[in-house]
């Protein structure tokens, strides 16, 4: 069964809305075909390929929806179109950064390309880096997801039930200095994360 599309003012109101609407909200977007074909042909247009439009894409929804959240959005184009020059940005950005800017010597041609071992070694600690995260306890690991999610502190403190913005700066540099604990007392641990 095809989901029914949702308006401009729905989107908005989902991701300003409760944690469950704004998933939805978030989730709606994710799934939509056509803001991510859209995406997706941009960047294959102007010089990447899929993969490079699917990490636009993703890029693109987590600014797209903190600007929601922040109200940067002032209306003057529709939702779709604001996401597409958030993703056009985001492209540009990264398509500059990838042009080498100085001429390549034979000396950059042998140099070694990181292997797929890189990347699994890098997966690794990401996942023991979520653990060591988790044995500071539940409530630090929820402000470390939501501070890496872009929240604004005023959010964090909303979601994890603290008075103020500036209580949840205070309670996220306790958790930090937590984390920096339990790494220095657990040596094998923070082998493993670095």
């Amino acid at each position: 069964m095809k989901e029914r599309q949702w308006d401009d003012d729905e989107i908005i109101s989902g991701i300003t809305g409760t944690r469950d609407s704004r998933e939805r909200a978030l989730r709606y977007i994710f799934h939509h075909p056509e803001w991510k074909a859209a995406v997706i042909r941009f960047v294959q247009q102007y010089g990447g390929n899929e993969a490079d439009g699917e990490d636009v894409f993703q890029e693109t929804a987590i600014l797209f929806d903190r600007n929601i959240r922040q109200g940067q959005f002032r209306g003057k184009s529709s939702l779709k179109t604001y996401f597409l020059s958030i993703a056009k940005r985001r492209w540009w950005k990264q398509y500059n950064k990838s042009r080498p800017q100085e001429e390549l010597t034979p000396q950059h041609y042998d140099e070694a390309e990181p292997g797929a071992d890189a990347f699994i070694i890098s997966e690794e600690q990401r996942q023991f880096l979520a653990q060591a995260m988790g044995k500071v306890g539940s409530r630090c690991k929820e402000i470390f997801k939501l501070y890496q999610l872009d929240y604004s502190m005023e959010e964090i403190a909303r979601a994890v039930a603290l008075s103020s913005a500036a209580m949840a700066k205070k309670e996220a540099y306790r958790c930090r200095q937590r984390l920096r604990r339990f790494l220095n007392d657990n040596p094998g641990w923070k082998t493993l994360i670095q």
